[in-house]
């Protein structure tokens, strides 16, 4: 048996409220959920595929009723045709988690390659990769996908990312223009969203030096020794510090930032707001709101 969604799960990946989606079930028969013995509705690996297909039509103002008269090879042919049109990026990111739900390098290298020869690198990322790594904090948050697919996913965006971050030069830090400094905390492996973000702020022009993943505060501390060499701390949070250890690790390196302003986001920030002492923290939502704030910081080229 494949992997499982719950009702919630398939809104936030698709985009299509719970409430939109029964409707739609009871008068089209667009997905038909299977129930646990407590009557409760579930979702398959092909109800997730066939929805992820079904949003992209949608925001491409098809008709519901028309899209329902589709099969599902017809609706796949739609989204494939869609997904080669330069620059139709929620047909893109649609087969890409199809993609990765399969298990389907070829497909998406494909799209990624495709993408990067008509838009370019900085568009695709921007507004493919950026996306598809915040869906995909989704599915492993809901563990509606294992670490295995995690992973997947993961290296093959690392593989373009790598490539990318070497085709950009780098940019030395000086009095005039800090450095952006981004790291994990210790024992936090998930690098994809922070490699992303590194990426970013170099196409940019901005001058960064990047850690990586499972770095000890102890190793900070040499670094923030000359607050005037940093422009900004960057981390993001999806397992470490916990729940518990979020207040003691903020006040633990607050002590050593002399004013230095530190962006945090990820899943292991949600529902915490951070130290209102620390006047220089900020928590944000998601990733997309951490790229929007680091954007406005970063003075054009």
């Amino acid at each position: 048996m494949g992997t499982t969604y719950s009702i919630k799960a398939l809104e936030h990946l698709t985009g299509i409220k719970a409430h939109t989606l029964r409707i739609w079930e009871q008068r089209y028969s667009i997905v038909e959920p299977l129930r646990t013995e407590t009557n409760i509705r579930y979702y398959t690996d092909e109800d997730l595929k066939t929805l992820l297909n079904v949003a992209v039509l949608i925001q491409k103002g098809w008709r519901i009723s028309k899209v329902a008269d589709l099969s599902r090879e017809a609706l796949n042919l739609q989204v494939l045709d869609l997904a080669l049109i330069s620059g139709d990026f929620p047909s893109q990111i649609s087969r890409m988690l199809r993609a990765t739900i399969d298990l389907d390098e070829p497909t998406f290298s494909d799209i990624l390659d495709r993408s990067i020869d008509e838009v370019g690198q900085e568009v695709t990322f921007t507004k493919i990769v950026g996306k598809f790594i915040q869906q995909i904090g989704v599915l492993w948050q809901t563990d509606a996908i294992g670490v295995a697919h995690e992973h997947f996913a993961s290296n093959l965006i690392k593989q373009k990312l790598y490539a990318a971050l070497d085709a950009l030069p780098a940019i030395s830090a000086t009095r005039e223009n800090p450095a952006y400094l981004l790291f994990l905390p210790d024992q936090e492996l998930h690098e994809l969203g922070l490699l992303y973000m590194h990426y970013l702020l170099k196409a940019k022009g901005a001058p960064v030096i990047y850690l990586g993943q499972s770095v000890p505060m102890e190793f900070l501390a040499p670094l923030l020794k000359t607050p005037e060499r940093w422009k900004a701390l960057v981390s993001i949070w999806t397992t470490q510090p916990d729940v518990d250890g979020r207040d003691a690790y903020i006040q633990r390196i607050s002590a050593m930032l002399q004013g230095i302003p530190f962006y945090i986001t990820g899943l292991g920030s949600h529902d915490w707001e951070g130290s209102p002492s620390f006047i220089g923290l900020e928590v944000l939502p998601d990733l997309p709101s951490l790229t929007q704030a680091l954007a406005s910081a970063v003075a054009p080229t």
